[in-house]
């Protein structure tokens, strides 16, 4: 095999959510005896919202601002595909492509800029810690606005009630804006040399060669910066 990285980029942009009931033999009670364990009082909410993404947080936000007692839920990072494996953090890697494709060309303009480097390592740690400061002011946001927020999965497990760990939710309302995960194409090579635009992320090195699966501007942006 060549030495030389090849990396096939599947632009395709980026998680989802199912109940369960526990029995026990009741103190004293036969062996064979089972009663349901009793599960902690519900808590009550006007408006759940299942998805701390852009869309979400604003639903939720907006609904407490005309007196709704909101409650967000999510499992990973809040702010959504947009602040942490899209627009946000792709307009940082646009705006270091920029830089350095204007050094290769300042020549043509009478400049000389002798020594210029790219570090992919360092631009992925400023761009992460930003990201993770957005994560910060999106939870501050909730916080005051009056919103809850609770970190985890949801299983609905009956109308308009969800469980999240060992808590029970309910809501007047239920808000689903859990937003997409990536679908990787079932052709060879894909699972083995493929990655989707979140693992585009994840690269601390630039590939020596790229092959970009796809046409939308997804597609496009993230080419155009590699």
């Amino acid at each position: 095999a060549s030495s030389t990285r090849a990396t096939m980029l599947l632009a395709i942009a980026a998680s989802a959510l199912a109940p369960r009931l526990a029995l026990r033999a009741a103190p004293g009670a036969s062996p064979h005896a089972a009663s349901c364990v009793r599960m902690a009082a519900p808590e009550e909410f006007d408006y759940l919202v299942i998805g701390g993404g852009s869309g979400g947080i604003a639903s939720a936000r907006r609904a407490a601002a005309h007196g709704a007692r909101a409650c967000v839920i999510e499992r990973s990072r809040l702010g959504g595909t947009c602040v942490n494996v899209g627009c946000v953090p792709k307009k940082v890697m646009f705006n270091a492509a920029t830089v350095l494709e204007m050094i290769h060309q300042s020549e043509g303009y009478g400049i000389s800029v002798g020594g210029a480097s790219f570090d992919m390592k360092a631009i992925k740690a400023k761009r992460d810690a930003y990201v993770t400061r957005l994560n910060g002011i999106y939870a501050n946001n909730l916080a005051n606005s009056d919103v809850t927020f609770v970190e985890g999965d949801a299983r609905f497990t009956g109308p308009k009630t969800v469980a999240v760990g060992d808590r029970t939710l309910t809501g007047k309302s239920v808000l689903i804006a859990v937003g997409g995960r990536p679908s990787v194409p079932d052709i060879p090579g894909a699972a083995e040399l493929g990655i989707t635009s979140d693992g585009f992320f994840e690269l601390d090195s630039v590939p020596d060669r790229v092959a970009v699966i796809g046409s939308g501007y997804i597609a496009v942006e993230l080419a155009g910066i590699l």
